[in-house]
Parts: structure tokens; sequence; C-alpha cells
């Protein structure tokens, strides 16, 4: 499969997307403060705040805006880790007191993130309703547990749910407790990406779609960025790629494992399996490793997901896989037609936390984010811009930059992750997750 398609072939949010921005076709000169390599959340999000900061900017993206990980993805804003991961966890991984600027960039990123949206006035169809992490086995409740006792003991406003309160909550059945943070919400992906694009132009931002990056070479103290459509003096650039990360530094493509997920959707809900069905529109994400995840679009549309088996019929099989998961949480359900179908990438850290890497003294990634990129690529992008910018020194980012580390057998894992699905759901169906 192609990595990169730019025609976004199937994405129902680019069917309902209210979004829209007019780009000018660039034909200045070739020199800018800083290059970004990637139009999705992060590249988007380091351009317009390092434009903010004055600095010539230039984003360029091998496709179109939004049509990588950003513009796939399932649109759910979620104020936490990833699974169940706690604060202390995070401490453990890169230390205090870094990571408690990691952890208040998480605990108040959906909330930042809903404000920018309301602020620039950006048509993504969202809705802050709040987001519940429900367990679903007794191991997943004693993990979902210590994550809420976490967080409450952190000084962030968490609620606990019993498995009633779940139930009325989001018409699910079968989960036996869970915690609930008020500041999560869902929008349309795509959209949101068509408006931050908007905003970054407005700010001074140039934008060049169909612009692949093909080589880098170093000229004095300037990185000389090489394209189809000419090349770019920077004094600095920063690949914000994910799980589309090319090979142009040693190291930069196998630091992360890239993951292909696929998401469904289907038909509209009636008014009456509606009020049933998700009532107060809460979206929720469980610990099943084969996908647990469930919200309504602004049609009422259930979308769901897990991870692609990489065989003849995978479409089927993905479509039988999101069928079962909603006929076992929503019986009323059950034989509801499947309407779209996609597939895209995310890139996982071994650590679960994203990484920034120094590439090159004046050269930057910032990558994997592990399933939570919706916010944390637009909060870490933010910092990252300012960093670039001089406005924060590097000892005050929440995260630290460290070099390009390969993971261990990075290709065996990805090739390995496109056919571990099976085993997944046999967990989850043996209430092993």
């Amino acid at each position: 499969m192609k990595r990169i398609d730019a025609s976004m072939h199937g994405v129902q949010w680019v069917q309902t997307s209210k979004e829209s921005f007019q780009n000018t076709p660039y034909s200045g000169a070739g020199d800018f403060d800083l290059v970004v390599v990637g139009g999705g959340f992060c590249g988007l999000s380091i351009a317009r705040f390092a434009a903010r900061e004055n600095l010539s900017v230039l984003l360029l993206e091998a496709g179109k805006v939004g049509c990588g990980a950003s513009g796939r993805n399932a649109g759910i804003a979620v104020p936490h880790f990833p699974g169940g991961m706690t604060v202390e966890d995070v401490d453990a991984q890169i230390g205090k007191p870094r990571s408690r600027k990691f952890t208040d960039l998480v605990a108040g990123g959906t909330e930042w993130l809903f404000e920018e949206i309301r602020e620039h006035q950006i048509l993504c169809d969202a809705e802050q309703n709040g987001w519940i992490q429900p367990a679903h086995s007794q191991k997943s409740l004693r993990r979902i547990e210590r994550v809420y006792e976490s967080w409450k003991a952190n000084g962030v406003e968490v609620q606990w749910l019993a498995g009633d309160e779940i139930s009325e909550r989001t018409g699910a059945k079968g989960y036996i407790g869970g915690w609930y943070g008020r500041t999560g919400g869902a929008v349309n992906p795509y959209a949101l990406g068509q408006g931050l694009a908007r905003v970054a132009l407005a700010q001074g931002v140039v934008l060049m779609e169909q612009t692949p990056v093909t080589k880098m070479h170093k000229d004095g103290g300037v990185q000389i960025v090489e394209t189809p459509a000419g090349s770019f003096r920077a004094k600095q650039v920063v690949f914000a790629t994910n799980g589309y990360t090319p090979g142009l530094f040693p190291h930069m493509k196998q630091s992360v494992i890239p993951i292909r997920l696929f998401q469904t959707f289907t038909r509209p809900l009636t008014p009456e399996e509606q009020a049933a069905v998700m009532p107060m529109r809460q979206t929720f994400t469980d610990l099943r490793k084969g996908g647990g995840f469930i919200r309504l679009d602004v049609d009422n549309r259930i979308l769901t997901g897990g991870a692609v088996f990489n065989i003849p019929g995978k479409r089927s099989y993905g479509v039988r896989h999101s069928n079962r998961f909603i006929e076992e949480i929503f019986p009323s359900l059950k034989g509801i037609e499947t309407t779209q179908y996609w597939e895209g990438y995310c890139a996982l850290t071994e650590s679960s936390v994203p990484a920034i890497e120094r590439l090159d003294d004046n050269v930057f990634a910032v990558l994997g984010f592990s399933s939570r990129g919706l916010v944390l690529t637009n909060t870490l992008g933010r910092e990252m811009a300012h960093f670039l910018a001089g406005k924060k020194p590097e000892a005050e980012l929440p995260l630290p930059i460290g070099p390009a580390h390969p993971v261990p057998f990075q290709a065996i894992k990805t090739f390995l992750g496109e056919y571990a699905f099976p085993v997944l759901q046999a967990r989850d169906r043996l209430r092993l997750s």
C-alpha cells in the first residue's frame, strides 16, 4: 500500500467538512528561517506558532494537508496518555520535573484545543461533551482505577463512574466502571486540519502541497532542502511526519513503528436509535487491544475501527470486526450497515511518549504520538515552535531532545504489526486486555 494517498478516497470526514482554505501558489525567494516538513496537525502547529514569532516559515507537504493520520483518525480529543499509562509511569520514563511539564500539556491540552477552535472559528463540528475510559474486564478495571487515582492525586478534575452510570451515559452494555474527563470531546479531524491551514496562511506561512522533500544537505550553517519544485535554504528544519516519516537521516525512519489502522462508519442512526445509543454524545475509549473506541459524528453515524489485518479481503475482515464490536455493546444495532471504510498510519514509540529528535545541528523531528495525536500534535507543536523561535530554552520543553534511536527489530515489528490483529482480538475475547 502506498503510504501517502492524497485522494482521501472513502474518508467520510472529507465529505462532511465545512472548512477549506485558499492558497496562493508560491514563487518567491527560497530562503526561510524555518522549513516544516509535514502538513498534518503537528506541522501546522509548528508553522503557525513559529510565524507568530516572526519567523519566515515554509511548510512542505508531500500530499495534501491532512491526508495522513491527521485527516484520517477518529477525531477524539482525549485528555489522557495512551492506554493505562499514569503520571507516575511518565515520571519513570523521562524523569521529574520535565515529566510534569508533559503531564500538564496532556491534562490541559483538550481544553486549550477547543479554545483555539472557538477563537479561530474553525468549522470542524467540535463537540466538547467529555470523554470516558471504561473497563470491559476485571484486568482493565484495575488498570483504569490506577489511572483515575493517579490523575486525581495530581490535581486533575476526574470523575469515577460505576458500570450503570457508564451505561446511562453511553448506552453501551458490559462496562463495569471507568472514569470521565469533562474536557474531552470530538471533532471532524480533516476539517480541523483545513481550518488550521487557513489560520497558518493568514499568519504568513508559505504552504506548498504535493511537494515531497527528496534530499537534504548542508551549506555552511544552512540546510538545503531539495524538492521537485526546487531547492530551499533553511536556517532550521523540523520534520513532523509521524507514521509517514522518510529516511533522509540515519535512524530517522526506524525510530518509530508505523501501524496501519482502519476506521469504519455506519449509516446515520435514526432519532430513536440515537436516543438510546450515546444519548449524551460522550466519546469513549476502552483498553481493548483490538480497538475499543466509539463516537458519533455530526450526522449520528457511529465510528469505530482497529488495526488492519493485511490479508486479501482485509476490508471485509475489518468491517466484520466493527460490526461485532458494535453489536456487543449496542445489541439493538445488530446488523447495522457499514457505509465507509478507510485506512491510515499512526506511529508508536516504545515508551508511548512522543520523541523530539535532533537529526543535525539545526534539524529536528517530532514524532511518535502513539494514538494520542489529535491533541498532542497541536500542543507539542506549539511548544516546539517556541523553542525554534528562541522563546523557550530546551530545558523548558515538556520532552527532552535526543538523537534518533532505531527501535530494536523495527522492520520485523512493523511487518508483524500488520498480521497481529487476530491475536489482539483473541486477547480481548478472553478478557486478557
